[in-house]
């Protein structure tokens, strides 16, 4: 399959390889989101040891390690059948043969199960790092999934490691319009639909056949048992957890609707200190976020004031609302009955927090492209006790305010969304004003000679979201 996007990721990863230094770079990101494939990508073309760590005993591990080591010619190899610990594994790096004298590049993927096997391997190769390898032509890359053992770990202050990573990237979930290439000869409308659905993440993407409708796709894919998305949620759920139950629980309630911690203990029949601190676990993997309005200010998001609970990843969201709450059903193989009569009649409701998600994207890049005529340094919903708001740009000085309504249904927007969306914006600060329309639908004539004749009114249609 063809490699789609990560075009700003691969060219950080070229930057670093390009360095006349050591580079010791850190890659991590949720499960599924394609690190495994960028760093093929990457290593592609290259000399390199590209080792994929298994969930095994650190012996196992060293095992498979050293046959890769070897394979590539490191010289011990002719004298050892494994090495004896990670120390010599690793200082052995430098003696490994390269083409031109070209750098090494070494790729561990899943590094925190050899750490979780050995706990004295961060110190261990941060000793390395400090006498030997910072000093040699070595590209190291250490990659994982589990994110909350990343950042603790390898990045605090407390782990050995800090301080040692030349680069850190934290791959995320692709972008919408990236995510619309697995799909070329979709319309923008079942674009937007897939994304709603599968998100950014390439795993699951690649999982929709291009050829068949998004209709087909979900049945196909995701309502049937045996395929890999129909148990996705619960295979991740397994790995990060040790109740998975309580927590599928929690992420429904959230997902159906439930985006404050007393209404979500009220659905889940679980204490509110209990569902506290199962929230702060899913936060720290980043399966649920908080979310703030784009005003809020430092000291209301560290006391944890107006925010409200998310599930940010689109699928979980879908599973959740569809899947989990027709198990019965979809376990008696009725996928085309949950489809007609629990999906298809709300699929558009669902897919309009997704779309407001895109339209705040694509006010992000035409900041970074200079076309807003100010810099946004915030985007996002806005809300109070009594009014939402969709979408928010604003700048540093709050001088510019742009405010947006985003309808994804079908049926146009009209000069009584305008005006409404005119009257919640006044809570706002903000001497220069523009307001956004987004609509699937297009928008009727009467709001379209609005915009005609007044220039802080912008309509944007679908197609423009992907026009880009």
């Amino acid at each position: 399959m063809t490699f789609i996007g990560r075009q700003d990721e691969l060219a950080f990863l070229e930057d670093c390889y390009a360095n006349n230094k050591a580079q010791l770079v850190v890659l991590y990101g949720r499960r599924r989101v394609g690190k495994t494939e960028l760093l093929a990508q990457f290593a592609r073309n290259r000399q390199h040891v590209f080792f994929a760590s298994p969930s095994a005993t650190k012996d196992e591990q060293l095992a498979a390690f050293s046959r890769q080591m070897f394979e590539a010619g490191a010289p011990a190899g002719r004298y050892l059948q494994q090495y004896s610990d990670w120390e010599s594994a690793l200082a052995d790096i430098v003696n490994l043969p390269t083409q031109d004298g070209k750098r090494r590049l070494i790729i561990i993927d899943e590094f925190p199960y050899l750490a979780k096997s050995d706990s004295s391997l961060p110190s261990v190769l941060q000793n390395l790092w400090d006498h030997t390898l910072k000093d040699s032509n070595v590209m190291m890359v250490l990659c994982g999934s589990s994110m909350s053992f990343i950042e603790k770990e390898m990045l605090s202050e407390k782990s050995p490691l800090y301080g040692r990573a030349t680069g850190v990237l934290k791959l995320l979930p692709m972008p919408y319009w990236d995510a619309a290439q697995f799909f070329p000869d979709y319309s923008a409308q079942d674009n937007a639909l897939a994304y709603a659905i599968l998100g950014g993440i390439p795993h699951y993407l690649a999982q929709f056949d291009p050829s068949e409708s998004v209709e087909n796709n979900i049945r196909r894919t995701i309502l049937r048992r045996g395929m890999p998305l129909y148990s996705e949620t619960e295979f991740l759920m397994h790995q990060e957890f040790r109740e998975p139950a309580t927590y599928n629980t929690i992420l429904q309630a959230v997902a159906l609707g439930a985006t404050q911690l007393n209404d979500i203990a009220q659905r889940t029949m679980l204490s509110g200190s209990a569902v506290s601190t199962y929230l702060k676990n899913l936060m720290e993997v980043h399966i649920v976020e908080r979310e703030f309005p784009v005003d809020a200010k430092p000291v209301e998001q560290s006391k944890a004031m107006r925010g409200l609970y998310q599930v940010p990843d689109s699928f979980f969201r879908f599973w959740y609302a569809f899947v989990g709450s027709n198990r019965s059903e979809l376990e008696m193989g009725d996928a085309k009955g949950v489809y007609e009569y629990e999906i298809a009649p709300y699929l558009h409701d669902f897919a309009a927090a997704s779309f407001e998600r895109m339209c705040a994207d694509w006010l992000r890049r035409k900041s970074m492209q200079g076309e807003l005529g100010f810099r946004a340094s915030h985007v996002g919903r806005w809300w109070d006790s009594t009014r939402e708001i969709d979408v928010v740009a604003i700048d540093k000085t709050n001088a510019h305010v742009l405010v947006g309504e985003c309808k994804f249904r079908n049926k146009p927007m009209d000069n009584a969304m305008l005006e409404s969306l005119r009257n919640k914006s006044l809570a706002l600060k903000g001497s220069d004003r523009a307001y956004y329309l987004f609509s699937l639908n297009g928008f009727d004539r009467g709001v379209q000679a609005v915009a005609d004749r007044d220039p802080s009114v912008k309509l944007i249609g679908i197609d423009d979201l992907y026009d880009l």
